[in-house]
């Protein structure tokens, strides 16, 4: 199994905020007011190991920081430390005991599961736990 492999960045976007269950046609329906803030709605959850956390760099640099700045995001809530392996990310996960719904998930994790030789299949079995 290659290297590649074992890196993944799996990033889950699912937001349904702005579908419409209504069957008023577009032309026939009130013009909305102005658009709500994304910041003031949409929940972001980052999970992972120092890929996530950003080791050795300023907060400001953080992947979840720099990605909800770019998406104009409040600030991510992030759970994540250098070292961790699928179980200690779930065990933390746990232990944090987030508040969902989450309009946006980030989960990169998985480098040192290789690192410390585990099992592929347990890797598969945990990292799917956790999605």
């Amino acid at each position: 199994m290659t290297t590649t492999r074992w890196l993944i960045a799996l990033l889950v976007l699912s937001s349904c905020s702005g579908m419409s269950t209504s069957n008023t046609p577009a032309a026939e329906a009130t013009a909305p007011g102005p658009a709500p803030s994304p910041a003031a709605h949409t929940r972001y959850l980052a999970l992972g190991d120092s890929y996530t956390i950003g080791e050795s760099v300023p907060e400001s640099d953080r992947f979840p920081v720099q990605l909800a700045r770019q998406l104009n995001l409040g600030d991510p809530q992030i759970i994540a430390k250098t070292g961790w392996t699928t179980d200690e990310l779930n065990a933390a996960i746990d232990a944090a005991n987030p508040s969902g719904p989450y309009e946006l998930v980030t989960l990169l994790i998985g480098v040192n599961n290789q690192y410390r030789g585990r099992d592929a299949e347990q890797y598969r079995g945990e990292f799917a736990a956790l999605l």
